[in-house]
């Protein structure tokens, strides 16, 4: 409570008490003593008028008489009245008959005009001062005239003498009061008093101070409020305080624990305030980046750590943007993984405080993954491999017997038995080897997509043309079931962003179940757009899935049914390799199905960004004819292909079915020994491995590539790793079915013998041919120089050669950049 400052309120109560007792005072004197002088002047006027009245009754017949010595004895007894300052009287012919005055009268008094009634006048006599003068004519002036003077001196003596004997009772009256009023004040002020100090105390959070004031007024209900607001304020400071104690232990505890949480942090930790200082960086951060106890504390960030991380709390501290991730080196060549998201403080209008940044060493998974990838490769090329050689095995071996050794068996009665049996048999290996390969195929498959080494070609495509394609991929499946599969596609569907041939993946794989789990046509195929999303579905009239599996159809290894009693018909990795493909592609995928009225699955993926509807684009074409390129091939004599892989079982499968074919073979067992042979024989089409000992396949293909002499000869990858055709002009996946091994290689070496050729830019008289045999080993066509594009219009591939008096006239870089056409610069003179 603040301190009274100057005089207190009682003072001021007291002073103004004063102050208006001394006015009051002053009024009440003064208007008595103005009364008594009214009162007593009018009192004297009437005992003059009274003794001039006597006076003149009875002077009358003495006056008229003129006996002055009667009269002046009469006159004289008169002036010991209190107040009669002198008395004379006058004749009628107004002289001085008698007065009182010694020695002798006033000349005014003398000379004082007479009237023949009775007169009060006031006058100014010397040696008396102002008296009142009362004439009072006798026998109406025929006698004469009697003045009385009353003295005005004793008027204003009693006049004064009242005011100061009032002032003076009032002067004690007011101490006395004054004296009363201290007691009476201190006596209430004692409790206020009281009431200050304990509301002082109160404000100096001395709740011990107790107030006791017994006046059975309003000062004691006061005081008793006042006592019981310090108890409840003394028990709220209290309890406050017990909170206060309580959570500040609790956040003493709590900074402990976080900062001990801080300090063991496996993974490093900085926070940066919005000036882009550090704020906080625990021991992990600075063992990351080497600190040592170096104070970093309010230091900008590009002054300590690298560039990257720097750049990060630059961007996060912007608070534009959600969570940012970044690689970024750590000290001693390690590897770690930065998330960075900004601190932001209230809901409404939230305020950036800077950001935080979480660094983990991610050196051990970063070997993890690549022990992971190698350890897949290494799995790939292990079963996939020798899968290739089992299976092809099986189904030549199966062809021989079929075309050459069961129809001269035909007629033996004996033999029919065996001959179903083995046929039989070799059905169930090539049927159980395709089986294997599937499930072969599908772990791999979603093993990568889950370590996410798929590499994902997107771009945008219709959905359409993946329903299209996807139908024409399993007609032969559901023809050979006597099923139909109807297409039902919007009108104007809007295209979509992502991999083309993992969406055929989805969608073959739908239809491959519903023609599994179904004999009722039809399959129908929908897609429809809607809320962003194409939405497509496969509508099966099957036996439908029971609720309770329902929600374990997408789960790995997991088929509807009892796997126990009835043999699954799949692998049981399709749909969840269907719903890795459409939730990586941000979409969603789902089934509905209710036993006996059949399934419909259905997935979602996003429209394009910027899709306005269908863009009209062209539609899904089918492949050529193999006829085609089987004519092209005929026209051919025993196109030579270049085998090589290092496993002697696929050589020898590959070499009996390009033989088969009606192709030369070669054999290489390695990628240096591929080069070498590829120099020499300048084969019409390679078959390269990638995985082998020594040189492997890329390497191979790198060499090739760079050779002038091998770079247009066309490399079929097969390789148990389902990504590598960066190199190679097409590639198959391990194990290779043997249909679409021909008809690549048939494609291959068709398009080649059609496609690519050399192009000199002059004529063959002015060029000297001798050393461009030995770089062009296809047809050689002249061309001059305004020709050169028009040639490439008419689908031209091959190698240009340009004399270098010429380049000056060729687009040249333009001519560089066109897919499929090398470029020979000609030395001087080459053509004249």
């Amino acid at each position: 409570m603040a301190k009274v400052r100057g005089l207190s309120l009682f003072q001021k109560t007291g002073l103004l008490a004063f102050c208006l007792f001394g006015i009051i005072s002053a009024m009440a004197s003064g208007l008595a003593a103005w009364t008594l002088y009214n009162r007593m002047t009018e009192e004297y006027v009437s005992k003059g008028s009274a003794i001039a009245a006597s006076i003149a009754r009875g002077s009358q017949e003495i006056l008229l008489a003129r006996d002055v010595s009667t009269i002046q004895s009469m006159v004289d007894q008169y002036l010991d009245i209190e107040g009669v300052a002198y008395v004379f009287v006058v004749d009628a012919d107004r002289l001085v008959v008698s007065h009182t005055f010694v020695p002798e009268m006033p000349k005014p008094l003398v000379e004082l005009k007479q009237d023949k009634t009775s007169r009060v006048c006031q006058l100014e006599v010397e040696q008396i001062g102002q008296v009142i003068d009362i004439c009072k004519p006798v026998l109406a002036g025929v006698a004469g005239y009697v003045h009385v003077g009353m003295d005005k001196g004793v008027i204003m003596d009693y006049f004064w003498e009242a005011v100061i004997k009032m002032q003076t009772m009032l002067f004690i009256c007011f101490w006395a009061c004054v004296g009363i009023l201290y007691l009476v004040t201190r006596h209430i002020s004692r409790p206020l008093h009281q009431l200050t100090e304990h509301a002082r105390r109160l404000e100096a959070h001395d709740f011990s101070a107790t107030i006791d004031i017994r006046t059975n007024d309003e000062m004691e209900v006061l005081g008793r409020a006042m006592r019981s607001m310090g108890r409840e304020l003394a028990m709220l400071f209290s309890e406050m305080e017990s909170e206060v104690n309580k959570a500040s232990g609790e956040l003493r505890d709590h900074m402990a624990y976080l900062s001990s949480i801080i300090d063991n942090l496996v993974d490093g930790l900085l926070v940066v305030n919005p000036m882009g200082q550090i704020s906080v960086v625990n021991p992990a951060m600075r063992e990351f980046f080497d600190l040592g106890d170096e104070s970093v504390e309010r230091v900008p960030v590009g002054d300590v750590f690298p560039d990257e991380v720097a750049g990060l709390a630059a961007e996060v501290r912007q608070c534009a943007r959600g969570v940012l991730s970044a690689d970024i080196a750590l000290s001693r060549d390690r590897t770690g993984k930065a998330v960075a998201s900004p601190i932001l403080a209230g809901d409404a209008a939230p305020k950036c405080l800077g950001g935080v940044i979480l660094v983990r060493d991610i050196t051990r998974e970063k070997e993890l993954d690549r022990l992971k990838t190698d350890f897949i490769s290494t799995v790939s090329h292990e079963l996939r491999t020798p899968m290739t050689s089992v299976l092809g095995f099986s189904k030549i071996i199966r062809k021989k017997l079929e075309n050459s050794v069961f129809p001269s068996l035909a007629d033996s009665e004996e033999a029919a038995r065996p001959i179903a049996q083995v046929r039989n048999n070799l059905d169930i290996i090539v049927s159980e080897a395709e089986r294997l390969t599937d499930l072969i195929n599908d772990v791999l498959d979603i093993a990568r997509m889950e370590a996410g080494k798929v590499q994902w070609r997107d771009r945008r495509i219709s959905m359409a043309d993946v329903i299209a394609h996807s139908r024409n991929s399993t007609m032969g499946l559901w023809k050979n079931n006597r099923l139909a599969l109807e297409v039902d596609i919007q009108e104007n569907l809007p295209p979509v962003f992502g991999d083309f041939d993992r969406l055929v993946q989805v969608v073959v794989n739908l239809i491959s179940n519903a023609v599994k789990f179904t004999e009722t046509s039809p399959i129908v195929c929908r897609a429809r757009a809607g809320n962003g999303m194409v939405v497509v579905s496969v509508e099966d009239k099957g036996a439908g899935i029971r609720s309770q599996d329902l929600r374990h159809v997408f789960d790995k290894f997991k088929q509807a049914g009892d796997t126990l009693t009835s043999k699954p018909a799949g692998t049981g990795l399709g749909l969840p390799i269907c719903r890795q493909i459409v939730e990586r592609h941000g979409g969603s995928i789902w089934v509905e199905s209710k036993p006996g009225h059949g399934s419909t699955f259905t997935f979602s993926i996003p429209v394009a960004r910027g899709a306005k509807g269908a863009d009209g684009g062209p539609r899904f074409e089918c492949p050529e004819p193999e006829a085609d390129t089987g004519v092209q091939l005929e026209q051919l004599e025993a196109p030579l292909v270049l085998v090589v892989d290092d496993d002697p079982s696929l050589t020898n499968y590959l070499s009996q079915v390009f033989s088969d074919q009606g192709f030369r073979v070669k054999v290489a067992d390695n990628g240096h020994d591929a080069v070498v042979r590829a120099q020499v024989l300048k084969p019409d089409l390679i078959t390269m491995d990638i995985m082998m000992p020594g040189m492997d396949g890329n390497e191979a293909i790198g060499c090739l590539r760079s050779s002038p002499a091998t770079r247009d000869i066309p490399i079929l990858v097969l390789s148990a790793l389902t990504d590598e055709t960066e190199r190679g002009d097409m590639a198959l996946a391990k194990p290779v079915d043997e249909e679409s091994l021909v008809r690549s290689a048939k494609a291959l070496i068709g398009r080649r013998s059609v496609k690519t050729g050399c192009m000199l830019l002059g004529t063959p008289e002015k060029c000297d041919l001798d050393g461009l045999s030995v770089l062009c080993t296809g047809e050689m066509i002249f061309a001059g120089v305004e020709d050169v594009w028009d040639h490439l219009d008419q689908g031209f591939l091959g190698v240009v050669f340009i004399p270098a008096e010429e380049v000056e006239n060729v687009r040249l870089r333009q001519l560089i950049r066109v897919p499929g056409i090398s470029v020979v610069i000609l030395p001087v003179y080459s053509c004249q």
